[in-house]
């Protein structure tokens, strides 16, 4: 039930965060756009291109199938996956040709198969080296990494185009951070003699890119920042004020199919998880969880929270008029309640007192209950996931800043009064 949900893409605000970030570095670095999982699934081929005219020199994936969605960018892309083989022919050998798909080098063993397959495709490879700093995830230690450095200066197949890691507290620790940079840079001025003049130093994710020039090296590596939803800065209780100059790109929306009243003491939905505490109007919106939207544990302490402080809200907007209201009760598989009561007077224009009205999951409003980083952190997930969970059915749609579907919260609305409900 996904035809009357639309996700609407801001590019205008994709332009606008990418200069967000250009401020914030500088002209001397540049920037690497992360776009796997489909961009957040969004849409990689198509964001991909915006964010590229906007003035990203390098994308990275995860997997040469993301990597293969972008044939037709003409920048760098950079496969963050241990790869060792790859068929001759088609999209991945037509980039490798081109100099375009660059391969991360994780451990001594992978130098070896990266020969092997630099020799099959008949292609001088470009590769990064990941370090270990501290992550301890992917890459090799300082120790085995001088080692790939000999091996790879020794072999015309190779071609070391970037040295790279990952920090492990980017968003939650300056001191984490600075302590990975200060490893990193050690490996990098033991090793000189093996780093080429054209090798980029690459190590800041969007929030340690916040942070401050110390971290940035040759290339800071970016993905929540271009969708705009990185305006709450690090954790640590550092603040800069690019973090208020970022733009929500991302807004997903749909519409009351349903309207019903309901007397006090009805309780609605699987499990009975909300009662009507006055006689309600409850509207019924075709998204649930098959459509990413997201749900609470049956055992959460969340849950048994949710009335009296819900968690999920949306916004109803209804010509000029605008208002939040609650999602109540279980969301279940292709459909959520929101309790509509109060706003009788903005809905009364409408078929049966509501529908048609448009509901805003997702917003670009920082203020509004449904900024989908507010209702990540009340959920317990980060935004990254509430991004990558939307089913790929939903349409994807790219707006400009200048048509009114993008422009929904940055007009001037009139706020519908919810009257207060009477507790029992």
């Amino acid at each position: 039930m996904t035809d009357n949900s639309l996700i609407s893409i801001d590019f205008d605000a994709l332009d606008h965060n990418i200069k967000v970030v250009r401020d914030a570095v500088g002209p001397g670095v540049a920037i690497n756009v992360v776009v796997k999982a489909d961009a957040y699934g969004l849409g990689a081929s198509r964001v991909a291109r915006r964010l590229v005219q906007a003035g990203a020199s390098m994308l990275t994936v995860y997997s040469p199938s993301q990597a293969e969605a972008l044939e037709g960018v003409t920048v760098p892309v950079l496969v963050l996956q241990s790869v060792s083989r790859l068929e001759r022919g088609g999209a991945l050998h037509s980039m490798l040709v081109a100099g375009r798909l660059h391969l991360v080098v994780h451990d001594i063993h992978h130098v070896a198969e990266l020969i092997v397959l630099a020799d099959e495709h008949g292609v001088r490879l470009p590769v990064h080296l990941e370090i270990d700093t501290g992550l301890a995830r992917g890459g090799c230690s300082p120790e085995e990494a001088a080692r790939i450095l000999q091996a790879i200066a020794a072999r015309p197949e190779l071609s070391l185009a970037g040295i790279m890691t990952h920090f492990s507290h980017a968003k939650t620790s300056a001191e984490r951070c600075a302590a990975q940079m200060r490893a990193f840079d050690l490996f990098i001025d033991a090793h000189r003699a093996l780093i080429p003049p054209e090798c980029v130093m690459h190590a800041a994710s969007t929030y340690a890119s916040l942070r401050g020039p110390s971290l940035h090296a040759g290339m800071v590596r970016v993905g929540i920042a271009w969708t705009g939803l990185a305006g709450d800065g690090p954790e640590d209780g550092e603040r800069f004020a690019c973090c208020d100059d970022f733009r929500p790109a991302i807004r997903w929306t749909s519409s009351v199919i349903h309207v019903r009243r309901v007397a006090r003491g009805t309780s609605i939905g699987y499990g009975w998880a909300w009662t009507a505490r006055r006689d309600s109007t409850i509207g019924l919106v075709p998204v649930g969880y098959a459509d990413g939207y997201p749900t609470l544990c049956a055992h959460s302490p969340a849950l048994a929270r949710d009335q009296a402080e819900p968690t999920r809200w949306v916004r109803v907007r209804v010509g000029d008029w605008v208002a939040e209201a609650p999602v109540i009760g279980a969301v279940n598989m292709d459909q959520i309640c929101v309790d509509l009561s109060g706003l009788e007077q903005m809905l009364a224009d409408l078929p049966n007192g509501g529908l048609g009205a448009e509901v805003e999951l997702y917003g670009t409003d920082r203020s509004a209950r449904n900024y989908l980083p507010a209702i990540a952190e009340r959920v317990g997930m980060r935004p990254y996931e509430l991004l990558c969970r939307m089913n790929p059915r939903i349409p994807r749609v790219a707006v400009e800043s200048a048509q009114p579907v993008a422009r929904v919260d940055r007009g001037t609305f009139r706020a519908a009064v919810r009257a207060a409900p009477e507790m029992p």
